[in-house]
């Protein structure tokens, strides 16, 4: 349940909070550099954008605004469209649970 677009990794959504009270919803790994970028709900109803650049020239920065459920919605939406284009329907289909979760809440 992940694909590659060019030098990106698009992976699952986590299925549960982590210890920080993050989970992940829309998850990106590039490769080169390495660099995260990650979208996530946290435990008390906010929606975070984290990059974190772990090798290169901002190697060791991490940036993380707050998002509207709104926005996180659309970049949930624009990957479903990415996972059906790359033929990723399982992750597609984890995505959309994920948004139907966030829309109820």
């Amino acid at each position: 349940m992940s694909f590659m677009v060019g030098t990106w990794l698009h992976d699952a959504p986590d299925v549960e909070y982590n210890v920080s009270g993050k989970q992940a919803i829309v998850k990106h790994l590039c490769f080169g550099p390495l660099e995260t970028q990650i979208w996530y709900k946290l435990k008390d109803g906010q929606y975070c954008y984290e990059i974190y650049f772990i090798e290169g020239l901002q190697q060791g920065d991490r940036f993380i605004d707050f998002i509207s459920k709104s926005e996180l919605l659309e970049v949930i939406e624009a990957e479903i469209v990415l996972c059906k284009k790359y033929n990723d329907t399982s992750l597609a289909n984890l995505l959309q649970i994920e948004k139907e979760k966030i829309n109820l809440s």
